[in-house]
């Protein structure tokens, strides 16, 4: 799919950085969906290189190269480091020693969370998230079958690396980037900033989705939507609809980006603008 290309921000959209320092030249792009996902929605000159750096170490790295990193490289997902993609994976024979076997022969599975509706919805109290998750396993039956047929002496086991909570802050991270590309950086409040942000570790107060696992679309791809909740006579709440992979049986997520105050004279000439353009979300009473 070709790059859709957002109006330049030319500010970090996460901190609200606006000037750039000594001897750099622009903001970064932010890919709302990442580029090593196949992410094809930019939104140009939009973080500056500290968010970047956080959004790097603590959300991308661990969930698209520890998580996903086999199955990226067997699937051949864009990158922009070739040099860096996984060609090897160790796992162990049935007397425990370790063998090394090509990535092309791994079965890559990957850890699928499926996550309850986000805590802001239901009022429960903070600590009880542990409730809210469950996580299965997307795997390749064939692929796994085919993998013991090649190395016999493999014991079977994988070794998966689960990181709930950087793909909660990843899906809170892909939700605003798309509100801000769609909707305007200064129309709405934000509510997820800290978790993006590392801030907060109340990760499922604005993130969440549902227990079950939708039917694939044929040809499918990443699915996002925003809808407009009516909170009260002034308020309105913003929530982005997340399916990943759409082709294949993928859970859905829900993320509550933030409020739009119908009180707030920036908000309000937002709202009129989108009605004017015919581009006003579905609303949801």
């Amino acid at each position: 799919m070709p790059n859709h290309f957002y109006p330049s921000v030319k500010q970090c959209i996460y901190c609200g950085e606006t000037e750039l320092p000594a001897g750099v030249s622009r903001f970064g792009d932010e890919h709302i969906i990442p580029l090593a996902l196949g992410g094809s929605l930019i939104l140009p000159e939009a973080s500056c290189k500290t968010c970047e750096r956080i959004i790097n170490r603590e959300i991308e790295t661990p969930v698209l190269s520890h998580e996903w990193g086999y199955l990226r490289s067997k699937r051949e997902f864009p990158t922009r480091n070739k040099k860096k993609r996984k060609t090897h994976v160790i796992v162990h024979r049935h007397d425990g020693s370790s063998m090394k076997v090509p990535v092309a022969d791994y079965p890559s599975p990957v850890p699928l969370y499926k996550f309850g509706e986000p805590r802001i919805f239901t009022g429960l109290p903070f600590g009880t998230d542990h409730l809210r998750r469950t996580m299965e396993i997307l795997g390749d039956h064939d692929g796994e079958a085919e993998m013991r047929r090649r190395h016999p002496d493999w014991n079977g086991h994988h070794v998966l690396r689960a990181q709930p909570y950087p793909f909660a802050r990843l899906l809170a991270k892909i939700a605003y980037g798309y509100v801000v590309a769609e909707w305007g950086l200064g129309g709405f409040d934000p509510l997820g900033l800290d978790i993006i942000l590392g801030r907060s570790d109340d990760y499922f107060y604005t993130v969440g989705g549902s227990w079950d696992i939708a039917e694939p679309i044929p040809g499918g791809d990443h699915i996002t939507d925003i809808l407009l909740h009516v909170l009260s006579p002034t308020r309105l709440q913003i929530r982005v609809n997340i399916r990943l992979f759409s082709k294949v049986r993928m859970p859905s997520y829900v993320v509550v980006v933030g409020n739009i105050d119908l009180q707030n004279p920036q908000h309000l000439i937002t709202l009129a603008k989108h009605r004017a353009d015919g581009k006003v979300p579905d609303i949801v009473i």
